[in-house]
Parts: C-alpha cells; sequence; structure tokens
C-alpha cells in the first residue's frame, strides 16, 4: 500500500512535541514517557541524540532513530553501522516487521505511531503532499497571517543572497581572488540567462579580462574577441562588419594564442530573437569594452541608477538590423533594456557585493545589495505569477527574489514541514 508519511513528518512530530502523551506504548505493551526529546540530528546518525525516555518505570538515556517502516533499519545497514549501538527507541509510522528477523533490532523498543497521530495534524500534512498545485499550500496560504509570512520572505532573501554569494566564492577562488575578473565572469554567465549560462561561461573564461583591458580602445577588437571565442566567426558570410570581425580575430587569435570554445554550445531554439546570444553577446561586448575596472565602480555606486548608467551601453549598428549574422531583419535597437540591468544588479551585483563585504568584514556591502533589492520592482514570471494568484503580495524585487528561492528550495520538493508557512498552517490544525 503506498503512504504519503514520511521521515520528515515523524521528525516534525517528535520535535514540535505532537504526539499525545496517553498514546504512546510500544508494539510489545511497555508505556513510554518522554523526558527528553533529545537534539534533532540534520547529518548522518540517529535522527535524534541525547534523549532520556522512561519505559515502565525505568528511565533510558540515548538516540532515538525513526523510519516510515520498522524494515527500513535493516534496509538501510543500520545494525552494522555502531553509530546506531545507543539507540534507545525506534519511532516508525507502520510496525512492517517481526524485530526477531534482525537481533540487533530485537533489542530496541519499537514506538508505532500508526493510529496514534491527532487527525487534524495528519490531514493538514496529507493535504500539502497530496497537493496538485505546483504551490503545495495554494489553498491554504489565505489563512496564515501576512506578517508571519513577510518574516518568512526576509529570512529567505537572505539565504538566497548568501546562496548566490558562495557560487560566487567558488569562481573568486578558481580566479585567484581577483574580484575584476571573478565579476567579469559572473556578468558572463548570466548573460546567458538559463539557456546559455554555461556557453556564456565558457567564453568569459577562455578570454581572460586582461586581454579585454588590453584591446578596450578598440570596439572592433572586443567585439572579435567575443565572436571569435564564441567559434561563431568561422562561417563564410560577406557581410562587410561580419569580414572585418574575421580579419581581426585572425589577428588576436594568433597575438594571444586563443582557442575558441565549440560553437555548438549555443542554444537558438525556442528563444525570442532578441535573447538570442549573438544579440546577447554584442550587448555583452558593449558592456565590457566601455568600462575599465567595472568592478570597482560597482563598489563606488550609491543608487540604482547609477548602476544602470555603468551597465548601460549600444552594440554595434549592424545588430540594429540583425540578429543572426548574413541574415537581415527589421529594424529593432538593441540596446541593453533596463529590466534586463535589473536583473544583472540582482543575479551578479548584489551576490558579489554581498561576497565582498562578508570577505573584508563589512556589513554595510550586504546593507547595499540589499536595499538596491529592495528598490527595484518585482520580476513578472511564472512563479511570481502563481504566488499572486495564492494571495500573497508582490511589489518588489525583494519579494519576488524570496518567493522565487521559497518556490524552488521547498516547494518543488514538498519540504512544507521546513517552510515557516508550512508550519503555521500546522499549528493551526492542533
Amino acid at each position: 500500500m503506498f503512504y504519503s508519511v514520511k521521515e520528515d513528518f515523524l521528525h516534525y512530530l517528535w520535535r514540535m512535541k505532537k504526539l499525545h502523551p496517553n498514546d504512546l506504548v510500544t508494539t510489545d505493551g511497555l508505556s513510554v514517557s518522554v523526558i527528553d526529546y533529545g537534539t534533532y540530528n540534520v547529518d548522518s546518525g540517529p535522527d535524534f541524540f541525547n534523549a532520556k525516555i522512561e519505559l515502565d518505570n525505568t528511565v533510558w538515556a540515548g538516540n532515538i532513530e525513526m523510519h516510515v517502516f520498522t524494515s527500513d533499519w535493516t534496509k538501510h545497514g543500520h545494525s552494522r553501522d555502531r553509530a546506531y549501538d545507543n539507540v534507545i527507541l525506534h519511532v516508525v509510522y507502520e510496525h512492517d516487521k517481526s524485530v526477531q528477523e534482525d537481533p540487533v533490532l530485537a533489542k530496541i523498543p519499537v514506538l508505532e505511531l500508526k493510529g496514534k497521530i491527532p487527525r487534524s495534524l495528519l490531514d493538514s500534512y496529507l493535504t500539502l503532499m497530496q497537493s496538485m498545485d505546483e504551490i503545495p499550500c495554494q489553498r491554504l496560504i489565505k489563512n496564515v497571517d501576512p506578517a508571519k509570512i513577510e518574516l518568512w520572505k526576509h529570512a529567505l532573501m537572505i539565504d538566497r543572497l548568501l546562496q548566490k554569494a558562495n557560487q560566487t566564492a567558488a569562481i573568486l577562488y578558481h580566479e585567484n581572488n581577483d574580484w575584476e575578473e571573478t565579476f567579469y565572469i559572473l556578468l558572463a554567465r548570466y548573460f546567458g540567462s538559463k539557456v546559455n549560462t554555461d556557453p556564456f561561461g565558457m567564453l568569459a573564461m577562455s578570454l581572460p579580462w586582461r586581454i579585454i583591458q588590453k584591446n578596450r580602445d578598440k570596439s572592433l577588437s572586443i567585439e572579435a574577441l567575443v565572436y571569435g571565442q564564441a567559434g561563431m566567426l568561422d562561417a563564410g558570410y560577406t557581410d562587410n562588419y561580419f569580414v572585418q570581425l574575421r580579419e581581426e580575430y585572425r589577428f588576436l587569435r594568433q597575438k594571444y594564442e586563443l582557442k575558441p570554445i565549440n560553437p555548438v554550445s549555443w542554444k537558438f531554439s525556442k528563444m525570442r530573437p532578441v535573447n538570442f546570444p549573438t544579440v546577447r553577446l554584442a550587448q555583452f561586448a558593449a558592456v565590457i569594452q566601455q568600462s575599465t575596472g567595472l568592478f570597482s565602480k560597482i563598489l563606488k555606486a550609491e543608487k540604482t541608477e547609477d548602476l544602470r548608467q555603468i551597465l548601460r551601453a549600444e552594440p554595434h549598428s549592424y545588430w540594429d538590423n540583425h540578429y543572426r549574422f548574413g541574415k537581415e531583419s527589421p529594424v529593432l535597437h538593441k540596446a541593453i533594456s533596463n529590466d534586463f540591468i535589473d536583473l544583472l544588479i540582482i543575479n551578479t551585483i548584489a551576490p558579489i557585493l554581498c561576497l565582498y563585504g562578508k570577505t573584508i568584514d563589512d556589513e554595510q556591502y550586504a546593507d547595499k545589495a540589499i536595499h538596491w533589492i529592495e528598490s527595484l520592482k518585482a520580476e513578472n514570471n511564472h512563479i511570481v505569477q502563481l504566488w499572486k494568484s495564492a494571495g500573497v503580495k508582490v511589489k518588489t524585487a525583494f519579494d519576488s527574489q524570496s518567493l522565487i528561492h521559497l518556490k524552488t528550495k521547498y516547494c518543488d520538493d514538498f519540504k512544507c514541514l521546513q517552510c515557516k508557512i508550512g508550519h503555521e498552517i500546522m499549528r493551526d490544525s492542533d
């Protein structure tokens, strides 16, 4: 039979002391009185350390292990693991196996919770776990105090920012703590958005920032380096601009001993033409060509408008009537939009600023990053629309970022019992 109850629900019941004391009786008929529920363990080993229980007037101190089925003990190999030697109680949802089949398990009292869980709690839990909505609590969240949702959003935003900062730290380490190089790579990766993140990152890694700086006074050279390293200049197009790029790149490639990335990496399908990698590369080239010391300028910026001025750039006029090389299109100016610049602020500038402040132990940079995100309008995507339809207010990028984090890190994996909103829904079920 299929059960929706998972171990995390048993952990929740134990941690939050949701079980009725009078219902605690082992499968052998021994009454259980919990003196100390123990310390919840999120690492390997028993689920709760240093608990204390009383079994028929005898006090036991040790650890507690939990499973959905008694047989999970044997399946997980706990009898062969010395870390489980001091388990004094095995708490399970369903006792499905005679403990005599496992000599070690036979010595440990089993507490079965099936039929002993408060019905209202179980119903609320199953409603969340069996939800067909993209947000499991979509039909229940309207009952949660908005003030508590706001507090949780703040914690989520900080967690998301720190997570991105840690990802940036890995790039910084690889680049020998060079902040300018790190920001250049980070900026490139986000210019690729989700679809072309990797090829943009490979491009930046293959084209060191020092080479960009040596050629930044010549826009053709920067554009040739970018498209050449992207592997896009080997075709036989006869456009004057393309021919100039190809000839310039041949010279620069030999001069700097460069090796382009595989052009097969780039993805065009199912994308709006304005987001084609050829267009984004043109915009990226314009940004890195016009600015020296990009990261240093970021550190000095005070307002988001200062950041927009740093990142606002005009790609080569060739792209006004092209989306790809060799094929003309209706005229459309392809300057970087403010909306895209705002996404760059959220996803590249804020994380690296947060990491910088953490590295030099100065909180003002993290505060500035958060302030910038709060000053930007909320993103408008599928996830944001889901939360709005559930009745959650989304006014700024701070709101949208926190709710995107909530959806991807909690809702998608049904981690409702680790979510403050889920806790409130369960608490109201008592």
